[in-house]
């Protein structure tokens, strides 16, 4: 691969490479082998050259400018046109460490760190891992199977704790509409909550909807914020989205929706009560 660019920053450096693809065992090996030419303390020279000599340096990559050119030779191993400064021996830049990599449209982009700043950053993971390690009362290299454990038990978790939302708020949706009110032959469901989340709020909402001749209207105002949530079943005639949008805005509010569900919000929490009383 032909090298698009190089920045040397204070904490990490990048190269840019013109490929789209670099495989984690081709990094592996470009890796292995920058180490290896570090740790053979390979002396590196300057000296200039000019155009008649420079066919015989077997340079990387072609020098942008021409007439006498300074040449940065890594003893036999490379050639590069360079007016910039550099180390006496590649043993100075040990160890080198590549840290990630990105693509960048048809380009990837490289970072590394070297010398002490690979150093710190090696001790600083180190750390990192011993106190998670630490954390699970285990050896560091248990780690990363203790975190996929987590990462399943949590998405276990989720999941029965989905089905038990959708219990609670079936159980829930039937508790209101008992004590609901009977308007024009429908119910209807007139209810504030404090502690709903606007997704349980939703899930109630769904349930609400699906019993014939029933109209809700939900307001939420759990961790100070209003959620509003009016909602009928498929054979009441009447636009949800138009009432819950004239009350909230009645309130300096707003929102919309469908005839047969709307949500909206923006009013405050002390105002709910009225709100859904206006509704």
């Amino acid at each position: 691969w032909e090298t698009v660019s190089v920045h040397f920053g204070a904490e990490e450096s990048t190269l840019d490479l013109d490929t789209p693809d670099v495989s984690p065992a081709q990094l592996a090996e470009i890796e292995a082998l920058a180490n290896d030419m570090a740790y053979r303390a390979l002396p590196i020279r300057a000296y200039l050259v000019d155009e008649t000599g420079l066919a015989a340096v077997p340079l990387r990559r072609p020098p942008k400018v021409t007439g006498v050119i300074r040449i940065v030779e890594i003893e036999a191993f490379d050639y590069s046109a360079c007016g910039g400064t550099h180390v006496r021996t590649t043993a100075e830049i040990a160890p080198i460490k590549l840290v990630r990599q990105e693509r960048r449209r048809s380009q990837t982009r490289v970072t590394f760190l070297c010398g002490l700043r690979a150093c710190r950053d090696y001790s600083r993971k180190h750390d990192l891992l011993l106190a998670t390690a630490a954390l699970f009362s285990n050896e560091p290299a248990a780690v990363p199977s203790l975190v996929e454990r987590l990462q399943e038990q949590s998405r276990a978790a989720e999941r029965e704790l989905g089905l038990l939302g959708e219990q609670l708020a079936g159980y829930e949706a039937a508790d209101l509409l008992a004590h609901g009110t009977v308007v024009n032959g429908a119910t209807l469901v007139a209810w504030l909550s404090a502690q709903h989340s606007p997704d349980a709020l939703k899930a109630i909402a769904a349930r609400l909807s699906e019993h014939p001749k029933t109209v809700a209207l939900l307001a939420g105002t759990a961790d100070d914020k209003v959620t509003a949530i009016f909602c009928r079943s498929a054979d009441v005639d009447l636009h949800m989205g138009t009432l819950l949008r004239d009350t909230l805005r009645a309130f300096g509010g707003g929102g919309g929706g469908r005839p047969e569900y709307a949500q909206g919000g923006g009013i405050a929490p002390e105002l709910a009560q009225a709100a859904l009383d206006h509704a």
